[in-house]
Parts: structure tokens; C-alpha cells; sequence
């Protein structure tokens, strides 16, 4: 692969044993769509678990009913076949879909596992109310959580919360360290690793 990844979807396509196949794969589908689904979908059948994650985020991204349905349980078997990127794909799908609590159930295996990008995730959602309830104390939780495994977008959001949501003094001071603090980690982020999982949703790197 010639496209630089974030830390984990780099990882696994290091321990993709298809990894070859699967670039192609890719590749073809940019110029031919039906072909490039048929590679994808023998090497998913193959066991490929980015294979399964490519075509599920494909499938669920196409807005056809009966090809989100399969998108779904591809990626559910990418997930149970150890794909974080997978999970997190299936864990947006199902908040797209408004299954919370399938959506919930994903994100903390994902949290759990100490994946920063998912614990961000998380607090957004908490936050802006997208699981179905609004929760800012566990928003707060998540993105402080994030911010310790080295999350850079999850300091811009909490500098947010603690300047909008009642946190007096305290929370306003917390605030602009924040915004000062968060300034050059960004800037030394991008310019050594513009698609790194700590800038993640800001990463450069696509799905699909």
C-alpha cells in the first residue's frame, strides 16, 4: 500500500494475510465497481476480515435496503473476527440507524480495549444527545478518558463543554488550557502524522 493509515487500520493491514489481493481489490473497484465488489466479496468469504469491513462500510454506505442489510452482517463478522475498525464501522452503522443500544454495546468493547478514537466517539454522542439521551457527566468521562490515551479532537470538544455547560470558573479556566495546550500537540500531530487515530475524525485516511 502506497496510502498512509492511522496507527490500528495500518496495523491491520499488516496482519492482513490477503494484503495483496485485497489492494487490488480496492483498486479495481475505483474502475470497475461490480468487479471490485466480486474480489472483495471472495476474499471475505476467505476469511479476510478487512475485506469483510471494506465491503460492510460499502454496502451500509449505499443507501439500498437489502445491501445494507448484508453491509451489516459483514460487518459483524469483521468485528467478531477481531477488526477494531470493523466494530467501529458497525458501531456507526447502527447509530445511523438509530439502534442505540447495539451502538452502545459496540463502542465500549471499543473502550474497553483502549481504543481513543471510539472513546471519543462516545462522548460526542453522550454529549450531543446521538444515543438517544443526553448525558454530559459520562460525555465528560469519555472524552477525559480519550484525552488520556492521547485524543487531540477530544480537547477541542471538552474545552467546548466546559465553557457551555455549567462548570463555573473551574470549567472556563479549563477551558482556554485546554485551547492553548491543544494548539501545538495539533500542529506537531499533522505535520509527523496527518492521519494518525489521535487526530481521528480529522485523520486523512477514507474507508472504502
Amino acid at each position: 500500500m502506497t496510502t498512509r493509515l492511522g496507527e490500528n487500520i495500518e496495523r491491520e493491514w499488516d496482519e492482513e494475510p490477503f494484503g495483496g489481493e485485497l489492494w487490488e481489490a480496492l483498486q479495481a473497484r475505483k474502475e470497475d465497481e461490480g468487479k471490485g465488489t466480486a474480489m472483495l466479496t471472495d476474499l471475505a468469504r476467505r476469511g479476510s476480515v478487512l475485506a469483510m469491513m471494506y465491503l460492510g462500510h460499502a454496502y451500509v454506505s449505499s443507501g439500498d435496503r437489502d445491501q445494507m442489510a448484508q453491509g451489516e452482517e459483514w460487518l459483524i463478522q469483521s468485528a467478531e473476527g477481531g477488526s477494531i475498525e470493523g466494530r467501529l464501522q458497525l458501531a456507526q452503522h447502527y447509530q445511523r440507524q438509530k439502534a442505540w443500544d447495539k451502538a452502545l454495546a459496540e463502542l465500549k468493547i471499543l473502550v474497553d480495549g483502549g481504543y481513543s478514537p471510539a472513546m471519543y466517539y462516545m462522548g460526542r454522542l453522550l454529549y450531543k444527545g446521538d444515543l438517544g439521551y443526553k448525558a454530559v457527566p459520562e460525555a465528560v468521562y469519555h472524552l477525559k478518558m480519550a484525552i488520556d490515551a492521547g485524543h487531540l479532537p477530544s480537547m477541542a470538544l471538552l474545552s467546548l463543554i466546559y465553557r457551555k455547560e455549567k462548570y463555573g470558573l473551574v470549567g472556563r479556566i479549563t477551558s482556554h488550557w485546554l485551547c492553548l495546550t491543544k494548539i501545538p500537540a495539533f500542529v506537531r500531530c499533522m505535520w509527523s502524522h496527518p492521519s494518525s487515530d489521535r487526530l481521528r475524525p480529522y485523520g486523512a485516511y477514507t474507508i472504502g
